[in-house]
């Protein structure tokens, strides 16, 4: 109904038939389309929507009141200046008040005031006067550019809003992708952030274990050790006793057994702390770097050299000192295996707010892409990615500079907790 009424509407003003009919469907037609809409959705309506649809309504009536408002002051001005232009150019005030109603009121209430204006127009000011009827070549030629500008200028305003329309509705769906993304990029925090709590928690039960079994191995291991070199003792001053003949085969056997069970204890001595050293707990992690590196100097020979530079913050906080301490002994273990160093520094320090630990070696280098080999646990066993997961674990970072033949540089930060 509304579609047929706006090509009635239109039809009227084209052919000039009963222009009174062509503005009365011009005027319900938007109002039609507001009711019946109201109509099919009224079950389905809260008094918001119904709210908002009367506002519509109450905007539409509003729009076409200042578009007819606007032919009145067009007709009042063309009034006045009647008897400087007389009967020439009609419709000049009119065409300002198409383009106002255009601009501010838009396509049903701009129809209007282009129809209500021709009307206007031909009846007060074109010859003859009192008729809608327009003769003579001037007035007709006249009457087409007026036509021609308030069409041309619906049809720009009207594009205009349509562009206007369009901006809002990207607009609306670039927010509505933003605040999706923004919605994946907080899931993604959290994900992280349960990831870096389930790291931790995995490094914690890693250290109570160790520490379990460092201390099975002191106590218990280390015990029954004793209690066996106690007993071979036993042997060996008993078998002195006794006269063996010349070889005193038992005698070596037990001394050679002795020596074992010693050699024996210090291994696991050296194994359980390893596993937990003691000093790390009790005297704090610049104590407990420079036992794990005189330990390997008189082990492999290697030259160490140590620097910390802010021992007691990183004392303050345990676990991000026993991270740092498992992470050397990693770092310590890969250059002696792999690349063969000869010479390695450390260096603890604190630099724009976070714990740092610097370890540098002499050695090979490493001749393959740091991803490959943090993804190849074969190759540099589980180094790499374990140094990486516990850093993770305490929210920080790995960063590793090496060239062939240069030496490797390992750089371990960790943010201070607030």
């Amino acid at each position: 109904m509304p579609r047929q009424g706006l090509e009635n509407a239109m039809s009227l003003l084209v052919f000039n038939i009963d222009p009174f009919r062509a503005l009365n469907w011009l005027f319900v037609y938007n109002l039609r389309m507001e009711f019946e809409a109201l109509e099919r959705r009224g079950h389905l309506m809260n008094q918001d929507d119904l709210d908002n649809t009367m506002y519509r309504i109450r905007t539409i009536v509003y729009s076409y009141l200042v578009a007819v408002l606007a032919i009145v002051f067009a007709t009042v001005a063309r009034l006045l200046l009647d008897p400087v232009v007389g009967e020439m150019h009609p419709f000049i005030t009119y065409i300002y008040a198409i383009i106002f109603s255009a601009w501010y009121c838009g396509l049903g209430p701009a129809l209007v005031s282009l129809v209500l204006g021709f009307l206007s127009a031909a009846y007060f000011f074109a010859y003859p006067c009192g008729s809608i009827a327009v003769y003579g070549i001037d007035l007709q030629v006249g009457m087409t550019l007026y036509i021609f500008v308030g069409i041309s200028s619906i049809l720009f305003n009207e594009s205009l809003r349509f562009a206007k329309r369009r901006a809002e509705e990207n607009a609306h769906a670039l927010a509505v992708k933003s605040e999706a993304l923004q919605e994946e990029i907080n899931k993604r925090q959290i994900t992280e952030k349960e990831k870096e709590g389930l790291l931790r928690k995995l490094v914690n039960l890693q250290e109570l274990e160790r520490a379990r079994i460092s201390r099975e191995l002191h106590d218990q291991c280390g015990q029954d050790l004793v209690a066996l070199q106690l007993n071979m003792g036993y042997l060996k001053s008993f078998l002195s006793k006794l006269d063996l003949g010349p070889e005193q085969r038992a005698s070596k056997v037990i001394a050679d057994s002795s020596r074992i069970l010693t050699n024996l204890g210090k291994e696991i001595h050296s194994l359980a702390f390893d596993l937990r050293p003691q000093c790390l707990d009790d005297l704090g992690l610049p104590t407990a770097i420079e036992s794990l590196l005189e330990d390997w100097k008189n082990r492999s020979g290697l030259e160490v050299d140590f620097e910390c530079r802010a021992w007691e913050h990183c004392d303050s906080n345990k676990e991000v000192s026993l991270v740092f301490y498992r992470v050397l002994q990693e770092a310590i273990n890969n250059a002696l295996k792999h690349a063969k160093c000869r010479r390695l520094s450390v260096v603890l320090d604190v630099q724009q707010g976070m714990f740092v630990q610097i370890i540098e070696d002499d050695g090979a280098g490493i001749s393959r892409s740091i991803d490959d080999l943090s993804l190849e646990g074969r190759h540099a066993g589980l180094g790499i990615p374990g140094m990486r997961e516990r850093l993770h674990s305490v929210g920080g970072e790995l960063e590793i500079e090496s060239q062939v033949g240069g030496g490797t540089t390992l750089f371990a930060r960790v943010p201070i907790p607030k």
